[in-house]
């Protein structure tokens, strides 16, 4: 993606496709914009933040989700980071974070999760598979 105007040196990517919006994509950049005290493809007054929309980045199973594409090191060591299964309040608690130059925990937000897998841990292929009823396949 090509950005055609001024972003901030943390530029907040929230991802607009259906399974984000589903989940609430865009409670999480309503939250972003009141906060920051900007539109989209706007720029804090100290240059610190900007909002934009990144179509999907591959994180559905923990929509809603949000790049950062994080500048303070210039553009030459720019890094993206995505923040998962966010909530408005926890999305405010990020950029608190990195407006005190601070790194969030990257990946899930949710405390319940291991990276993609489900909350609570996993119910399914916790053992060995059981063989096949008929291994012979030409005797079925």
């Amino acid at each position: 993606m090509f950005n055609r105007s001024k972003v901030g040196k943390y530029h907040l990517l929230v991802c607009g496709t259906t399974p984000c919006m589903i989940r609430g994509s865009r409670e999480i950049e309503a939250a972003l914009l009141k906060h920051l005290g900007v539109k989209r493809n706007e720029v804090t007054k100290d240059g610190l933040f900007s909002v934009g929309e990144m179509e999907c980045m591959g994180c559905c199973v923990n929509a809603p989700m949000l790049a950062v594409a994080d500048y303070s090191k210039g553009s030459e060591g720019y890094t993206y980071n995505y923040y998962e299964d966010l909530t408005p309040e926890r999305v405010i608690e990020i950029v608190e974070m990195l407006k005190r130059g601070e790194s969030p925990p990257v990946g899930t937000q949710n405390p319940e999760r291991i990276r993609s897998g489900p909350a609570g841990g996993n119910t399914t292929l916790r053992g060995e598979p059981k063989p096949s009823p008929c291994r012979d396949l030409d005797a079925c």
